[in-house]
């Protein structure tokens, strides 16, 4: 295996919306119609919250989620995220919810013809 430098992004956050099952594909694909490049859809997360605290009326709010995770770059970040929450519908209870957390670096193959347009702006560490 050879030495190779590793490239660092540095000004990516991660966008990550937690839907009701089924809707995944389609606020995926409102992600990358307004620029979003990657996605991950991990299915069927369970958890635990309002529906235990709602008692005999909990059957109504679906336990099982499916969650969408996304790296976009700090002038993504709000035009997907917004279109996320539209997306998904999240102004309706009981929907889900999305959240962003900036991270510190990531790091993965980029070819090169779209590591040398990044190394013009910023963001990128090598």
């Amino acid at each position: 295996m050879s030495e190779t430098e590793i490239t660092y992004l540095t000004d990516v956050s991660m966008l990550t919306c937690v839907v009701q099952p089924g809707h995944s594909e389609a606020i995926l694909k409102a992600a990358r119609d307004v620029g979003a490049t990657a996605g991950a859809i991990s299915h069927t997360a369970r958890g635990v919250g309002v529906r235990e605290r709602l008692g005999v009326w909990g059957v109504a709010v679906e336990a099982e989620r499916d969650v969408i995770s996304i790296l976009v770059s700090s002038e993504q970040r709000d035009l997907v995220y917004d279109t996320l929450y539209r997306a998904a519908g999240l102004d309706v209870p009981g929907r889900g919810f999305i959240y962003i957390t900036p991270l510190e670096k990531v790091s993965a193959y980029i070819p090169e013809s779209i590591k040398a347009r990044l190394d013009k702006g910023t963001g990128v560490a090598s």
